[in-house]
């Protein structure tokens, strides 16, 4: 079977306007207070968090899935209409949670709108010896410089794969899969792989995949997954789906 990653739309028509939020509003001392969403990373909340709700953009639309990359308040998390919840959560009975994000737009608060927070990830269903990994390694000076000290390595196994992606995260440098093989059986329609490009991919089965389509969801592209981003994006292959950005 196929398998895709969850990407967002690249497609100013669909988002109305790009990028999507104007700002977010917090409501704790994001840096300091425990309860805040933020503070937790890959593991399961037994609390209700202290969430931070997003503004949208006057001409923005109100899509299914939310561009909220890289924001305060959604690291490592996606932003979801309840439309879309309700598909995923079929497909998937453990290791996520839900919680409730209003969304501020156009003087109105929409309420059906949640932030996924998976805490189990499926980094087993990858064949790792097949796959290609970037090193980003730090210059003699110790300053990190992406485009240089690169390196391209595959792995036997998972042990040789944690032992040095424990050096790169000690040392502050970038070490990630971005050429990624799963393996023949898999026996889960959504879940999540960890230290890949971008550092997290949510991915969804041929059969979600065509169901999410199915639904008239908004706001999302497919990656295969067998495709690196610079393949997707620069090779031609988005473009020949979704067309031009």
């Amino acid at each position: 079977m196929n398998y895709y990653s969850i990407e967002h739309s690249m497609n100013k028509k669909i988002l109305g306007h790009y990028p999507q939020i104007k700002e977010i509003i917090h409501h704790c001392a994001v840096w300091e207070d425990p309860r805040f969403i933020d503070r937790f990373s890959f593991e399961k909340i037994n609390i209700n968090p202290i969430i931070s709700n997003p503004v949208l953009y006057q001409n923005s639309n109100l899509t299914d899935l939310i561009d909220v990359r890289g924001e305060i308040g959604f690291l490592s998390k996606i932003l979801i209409s309840g439309k879309l919840k309700s598909i995923l959560e079929k497909r998937r009975t453990t290791g996520f949670d839900f919680f409730k994000i209003p969304v501020f737009y156009r003087e109105k608060i929409i309420e059906d709108y949640y932030i996924l927070n998976v805490y189990e990830d499926n980094n087993n269903f990858i064949d790792i010896n097949k796959c290609r990994v970037q090193y980003h390694k730090k210059a003699d000076d110790y300053k990190f410089t992406y485009n240089t000290n690169t390196e391209y390595l595959t792995f036997e196994n998972f042990d040789s794969f944690n032992s040095l992606l424990d050096v790169a995260i000690k040392n502050n440098e970038s070490f990630f899969i971005d050429k990624i093989i799963l393996k023949d059986s898999i026996n889960e329609d959504f879940f999540l792989l960890r230290y890949v490009e971008s550092g997290v991919k949510y991915v969804v089965s041929e059969k979600l995949k065509q169901e999410i389509e199915d639904a008239g969801c908004t706001g999302i592209e497919f990656q295969p997954i067998e495709l690196s981003t610079i393949e997707w994006l620069h090779g031609g292959e988005r473009e020949k789906i979704y067309g031009k950005a």
